[in-house]
Formats: C-alpha cells, structure tokens, sequence
C-alpha cells in the first residue's frame, strides 16, 4: 500500500468517496454500471465494501468511482 502517509491519503478518499455516495442517495448497481462501464474493473461487492470502508482499491479505481459519483451526482434533479 505505501507509507503511513501514503494510508493517511488512502483512507481520506475513502472516507470522501463514502460520504459522497450516502449523500447521494444513489443505487449501488447503477453507482457500479456507470463504473463498470467507464473501466472499472472491481466487482459490485468490493464497490460495495469500499463504500463501507472496509476495503482499499488500487488509485486509478478510486479514481474512477469518485468520476461516476461526479458524473451521475450531475445528472441527479436538483
């Protein structure tokens, strides 16, 4: 994983990702089909355990959960 730093940031954007994904109110399987088909390739399940913060995934994942979480956030009604 890295240094304690390099944990520190991890579970920072976890916590965000987290946060973000209850405060959007969003349906697991269609935060994970968005994900899945931008190239995200964990399963439901660890999406779903990640979004718990019970699981660490590789940065580019994170990084393309936090764009589906963006992107979908954007096409929520205000």
């Amino acid at each position: 994983m890295g240094g304690p730093d390099q944990v520190r940031e991890a579970d920072l954007q976890r916590a965000g990702a987290a946060r973000q994904y209850r405060e959007a109110d969003l349906p697991l399987t269609k935060l994970w089909a968005y994900y899945y088909g931008i190239g995200g390739d964990v399963d439901e399940l660890s999406l779903e355990a990640y979004l718990h913060e019970a699981l660490h995934l590789p940065a580019v994942q994170v990084g393309l959960i936090v764009m589906a979480l963006a992107e979908l956030a954007r096409e929520m009604p205000a």
